[in-house]
């Protein structure tokens, strides 16, 4: 019998030790995450859930997980200190602004969406500013390379 992606993933996070009720890591909840777009967004995976599932998914993402990556939050741009990827942010936002628009306007998910678009507009202007000091720098060595 074949299996679809959301019953693989499934499986996988059970093995794992991956399941949201419990302590929730940086590892749990991305592997939540993408069983959530999984079965909300992704349309391969074959059969429907029961409305039950849909209920259930929807309240542990806004009464566990929400919360936890919002009191996760650290104002840097190295990622590897942020509660969630930058990838998993925008899946999971898209998402949220188009099907689920209370849970997107919620105080907390708003304050993770500037956080989101926050760091975004500072590595966007890290990014030039070293552009320029390599620019800077190429300058200053075909000074001296010319004279």
């Amino acid at each position: 019998m074949e299996t679809t992606p959301v019953q693989r993933h499934t499986t996988r996070m059970y093995a794992r030790r991956e399941e949201v009720w419990r302590p929730l890591t940086r590892q749990r909840v991305a592997a939540f995450i993408r069983l959530f777009i999984l079965c909300f967004v992704e349309l391969e995976n074959g059969l429907a859930l029961q409305r039950v599932t849909y209920r259930m998914l929807k309240k542990t993402l806004v009464k566990r997980i929400i919360p936890w990556i919002h009191h996760r939050l650290t104002w840097t741009t190295d990622e590897r200190y942020w509660p969630i990827t930058l990838t998993q942010f925008q899946e999971l936002n898209a998402f949220l602004a188009e099907h689920l628009p209370r849970i997107h306007k919620d105080d907390a998910w708003a304050s993770i969406a500037y956080f989101f678009k926050e760091v975004v507009v500072q590595r966007r202007d890290e990014y030039k500013r070293l552009e320029e000091m390599e620019k800077e720098a190429m300058e200053a060595v075909r000074r001296v390379l010319g004279q």
